[in-house]
């Protein structure tokens, strides 16, 4: 029987929750849980908020918990895959996502969990292959053709994954992830302009969206115009009011490395190092031993000019000589 209060608390967690305001969510959460220890839906909720927050040790134990007292739930089973994944620890996410499609084998998110935790892997083929079961369920399953184009993308198959993306846009002509989607292929293709235009058209359906910001800042990277990629990333720090977006941060941390704004981009990565958790956290921590010896090169007088050569990147590797290049 669920208290009166556990339910309370449960609810106003959830909205809370929905509203992103995920650490006042887990202390409505707490209360639930401490009302009712086998909660296993605010145990999940938790798990799920702690995510949002990139604590994901945290948030498997939750969802670990919610198991133990309904191991049968796909939901749960999904959240937890998700997770791992996020932690960069993809062969137990696709454990967890098969085991989620043996009780729910019609489970579109365990099917296309486990076709992105395999393309992390760089199991394409593989991928397209469990996408194709999720199309026999729904073949107009938004989240579905929207793997299936990354997937195809990632095969370099980018005429393929531009007409996947159309297929969502022509059911919902403001599908932002689908622009996204088109964006990020052309500028893969080197259409440069043709992607700015994609991300400039998600800006005109919400100029608050944070990804549009992230990818524009970083097609004029590509592009050599550090300074206005600065200005975008600026810009959705203003967005998101000062909260902690790995994307973002990691964007930001690598423009002002190529500004030789060695010190900012330090302090940024040690954020990231401070705030992430597996492969995330260690590339941060490499990073910041890379603008390091940047820093000691420039101090040298043997840094080359990077701001306007067209190969920056490789300037910056050849420059430090050094593996540990990552920015």
């Amino acid at each position: 029987m669920v208290k009166a209060n556990e339910n309370t608390a449960y609810k106003r967690g959830q909205e809370l929750l929905d509203q992103g305001a995920f650490k006042d969510a887990i202390t409505q959460f707490d209360v639930a849980i401490n009302e009712q220890p086998k909660s296993w839906k605010a145990l999940n909720s938790k798990g799920f908020a702690l995510q949002k927050m990139s604590r994901y040790t945290e948030a498997v134990e939750c969802f670990d918990k919610a198991l133990e007292v309904n191991p049968k739930s796909v939901e749960v089973l999904n959240n937890k895959g998700v997770t791992l994944s996020m932690r960069g620890l993809y062969k137990d996410a696709i454990f967890c996502f098969n085991e989620a499609i043996g009780i729910g084998p019609t489970s579109l998110e365990a099917l296309n969990g486990k076709a992105i935790a395999l393309q992390h892997t760089f199991s394409y083929k593989e991928a397209l292959d469990v996408l194709e079961q999720a199309m026999k369920i729904d073949n107009r399953h938004v989240q579905t053709l929207l793997s299936i184009a990354v997937t195809l993308q990632k095969l370099k198959q980018y005429d393929r994954a531009i007409s996947f993306f159309k297929k969502v846009l022509a059911a919902d002509k403001n599908n932002i992830k689908a622009w996204n989607g088109v964006g990020v292929t052309y500028q893969l293709m080197g259409d440069n302009n043709s992607a700015l235009k994609c991300f400039t058209k998600i800006l005109n359906i919400d100029s608050r969206e944070i990804q549009a910001w992230i990818s524009i800042g970083f097609v004029y990277q590509k592009m050599m115009k550090f300074q206005d990629a600065l200005k975008c990333y600026k810009k959705a720090q203003t967005v998101i009011n000062g909260r902690y977006h790995h994307k973002l941060y990691d964007g930001l941390a690598s423009c002002l490395t190529k500004l030789s704004e060695f010190d900012q981009a330090v302090e940024i990565y040690k954020e990231i190092f401070q705030k992430e958790e597996g492969k995330k956290k260690w590339d941060a921590q490499r990073s910041i031993k890379f603008v390091g010896k940047l820093k000691r090169k420039k101090a040298m007088g043997t840094l080359p000019d990077l701001g306007g050569d067209a190969n920056g990147d490789d300037v910056l590797a050849e420059a430090l000589d050094s593996e540990d290049a990552v920015v």
